[in-house]
């Protein structure tokens, strides 16, 4: 997964629901190995409609939080 110190910075950056969703994200991208947006859609597990999560993902990476002059 990632280093406690990458943990405790992005829990103080991200609400609760997007920290959960990026620990998730980057658990599938470990496992999947594609970057494809349905490809990760598809292997999330949520219990959700596919395209549900495609939307969700789509709104998670265009976040303001997760520009990298605002995350670090």
């Amino acid at each position: 997964m990632l280093p406690t110190i990458y943990q405790n910075h992005l829990k103080s950056q991200l609400t609760t629901a997007h920290y959960l969703l990026c620990c998730l994200l980057v658990t599938v991208l470990q496992s999947v190995k594609n970057v494809k947006l349905e490809t990760l859609a598809a292997s999330l597990p949520l219990p959700i409609m596919f395209e549900s999560r495609r939307k969700k993902l789509q709104r998670f990476l265009v976040l303001k939080e997760l520009c990298i002059e605002t995350l670090w």
